[in-house]
């Protein structure tokens, strides 16, 4: 797998493109198409919905890339 660090204070409200993210990950340079990126955010965001199903973290900007967007996790306690 791709390991790339994307602390929340440091990248929220930034949009990556998806060749950000491959240079970022894929510092080999190897044959990495856009929608092996597309694969990854899908399977990221799943795995973030199993453990926070109330929170969005990655949105998608149509024609520019992706934003990481912290949004706090809502709890029928608080209301």
């Amino acid at each position: 797998g791709i390991f790339i660090a994307l602390e929340p204070t440091d990248h929220a409200g930034y949009i990556l493109s998806r060749q950000q993210l491959i240079d970022r990950g894929y510092e080999d340079h190897r044959g990495v198409s856009d929608r092996t990126i597309d694969s990854h955010i899908k399977k990221l965001r799943q795995k973030l919905f199993e453990a926070f199903p109330d929170s969005r973290f990655i949105e998608s900007v149509y024609g520019a890339g992706y934003r990481l967007d912290i949004q706090p996790v809502s709890c029928a306690e608080d209301e």
